[in-house]
């Protein structure tokens, strides 16, 4: 009877064990080595696919290898190693130059991708979609979490049924080799699961309240609307919901306004800050004090005049600082001597190009013993 209740004990260790096992093999669906248990996928996303690739153009076949009963073994698609589902599929195309590259897809998008009702991640980036409008059916795939269509040639209005995927974490729609425009942008506020936003290149020209809708989405971390041809940026925020926001790349607008008068110098949460080209003007503003916790800052080309402030001693992470084509118009010297000294052995670039600075640089540049990159060309 011992010897009973001992196996009893056994077994159920054994089989606690291999409980476990099966719990931590249950992987990301974005691992791409995933070992698929069921040897075949689903019959009916193998047809989906299929038929997603019949609308398709593949030049230089890039997809040779989707034939066969098994998808889940077809180049870019990834597949749940417990159900077998489709939950990723991975057509990347030549994002060094998907303009002239031949490693591209293009063609047409089918709606067959509704059938894929898993799909978590969806990446058509880098390829050449010419003059197709992001497909509204895309807002129907809401168990999708990544979405990359940038640098795809895509035209006309972004669907604000993008809104209904409340799952995303990812999306990015970058329009530099196409022609997208959106005049309403509160659909963004959906996203509420949202870290990583770039919808650089797209025409923004007529929306004047980006600013509170993004700041709906608690989560971001990343945000860019470079070349978006926005033209307003308020001065403030009564309540900034933005505190996990690590980068900011809004360059390239057209916003023409006091630099000092601008909502971002209250996310304190910020490393990178690029508002390059933004036609702001005025002296540097004293709220640089304030940023901790920046790493890279970009105020290039605006009409900036004067020395930076006197009160960046806390900026102790200070890695890159671009500066080109400002009035500063002082001392060389005066401007080593402000720069924070906790900062001086990480600084890595410093560019000062056409910002009208005189004299010698200090005797000894010792402290700055990581500067890699130093730029003090002259007009």
């Amino acid at each position: 009877m011992h010897k009973l209740h001992v196996c009893c004990i056994q077994l159920a260790i054994v089989l606690f064990l291999l409980a476990q096992t099966e719990c931590s093999n249950g992987t990301s669906a974005y691992n791409p080595n995933e070992t698929v248990i069921i040897t075949r996928c689903i019959t009916t996303e193998r047809s989906a696919l299929l038929a997603f690739r019949a609308g398709l153009s593949d030049p230089a076949n890039l997809l040779p290898s989707w034939e066969g009963d098994d998808c889940c073994r077809w180049k870019g698609v990834g597949c749940s190693n417990r159900t077998g589902r489709v939950v990723k599929l991975d057509l990347q195309g030549d994002c060094g130059n998907s303009i002239i590259s031949k490693q591209v897809l293009g063609g047409s998008i089918s709606d067959s991708l509704l059938d894929l009702h898993h799909l978590q991640y969806l990446d058509l980036s880098c390829n050449r979609f010419n003059g197709q409008q992001v497909p509204k059916f895309l807002s129907s795939l809401h168990s999708l979490r990544y979405l990359d269509l940038s640098q795809s040639s895509f035209s006309g209005r972004i669907p604000p049924q993008l809104g209904n995927l409340s799952s995303l974490r990812y999306f990015s729609i970058d329009s530099i080799f196409g022609d997208t425009d959106s005049t309403d942008i509160s659909w963004l506020s959906r996203l509420s699961s949202l870290e990583y936003l770039d919808m650089s290149f797209v025409n923004l020209s007529t929306v004047v309240h980006w600013v509170p809708t993004v700041n709906m989405i608690r989560s971001l971390e990343f945000l860019c609307f470079s070349f978006c041809e926005l033209q307003t940026s308020p001065d403030s925020l009564l309540h900034s919901n933005l505190t996990s926001l690590e980068t900011l790349d809004i360059s390239c607008n057209r916003f023409n306004k006091y630099v000092s008068s601008n909502w971002f110098w209250n996310v304190t949460s910020l490393k990178h800050l690029d508002v390059s080209s933004c036609q702001h003007h005025g002296r540097f503003p004293d709220q640089l004090g304030r940023m901790t916790s920046i790493v890279v800052l970009d105020l290039s080309e605006n009409n900036l005049v004067g020395m930076i402030p006197s009160n960046l001693n806390n900026l102790c992470n200070l890695e890159e600082l671009l500066l080109c084509e400002i009035n500063i118009n002082g001392s060389i010297a005066e401007f080593f001597e402000r720069l924070p000294d906790c900062s001086r052995s990480k600084l890595q670039i410093l560019l000062l190009r056409m910002s009208n600075l005189t004299r010698s640089l200090p005797a000894k540049l010792e402290p700055f013993s990581n500067l890699t990159w130093l730029d003090l060309l002259g007009p």
